[in-house]
């Protein structure tokens, strides 16, 4: 009889640990499994560009990886519930971070150095893929006004 109630206190134990551990997983991954409506406005690095403090985006087009720097970037989750930074921990360890098909895949390699592009695409999370809907030259409709 002793010996029973340690075993039964070892299996209870390890039970609540893997439920725990099972939840906390679940609530992790949850919100972002299906395509995220994102848009990142991106800026070519002329060669040679020291970055700096500049946060840096690879795309990968085919067999071809392409490096930006990143402006601005957000989610449109009309729940609220996940924003750029999560996108970006769950990107940033990958090179390339995002894997772009879609109609509009050919403009990264059009881009010249300087010239900044707005990008809309929708980010599957399951697989780092970016799948482009629209391009539009510039910051966007969020850019500040030029003054000439």
């Amino acid at each position: 009889m002793k010996q029973t109630i340690p075993s039964i206190a070892i299996v209870a134990i390890a039970f609540a640990a893997i439920v725990s551990i099972a939840a906390r997983a679940d609530a992790q991954l949850r919100g972002m499994m299906i395509p995220l409506t994102t848009t990142v406005v991106i800026t070519k690095p002329a060669p040679g560009e020291i970055y700096g403090n500049k946060q840096v985006i690879t795309m990968g087009v085919g067999p071809k990886t392409y490096k930006f720097l990143l402006n601005d970037a957000y989610v449109d989750d009309p729940r609220g519930v996940i924003h750029w930074p999560d996108v970006w921990e769950l990107v940033r360890q990958y090179r390339p971070n995002f894997n772009v098909t879609g109609l509009g895949e050919d403009t990264f390699a059009k881009m010249q150095p300087g010239e900044t592009l707005t990008v809309r695409g929708m980010f599957s999370p399951n697989n780092q893929t970016y799948e482009v809907v629209g391009t539009e030259p510039g910051g966007g409709r969020f850019a500040p006004a030029q003054h000439y």
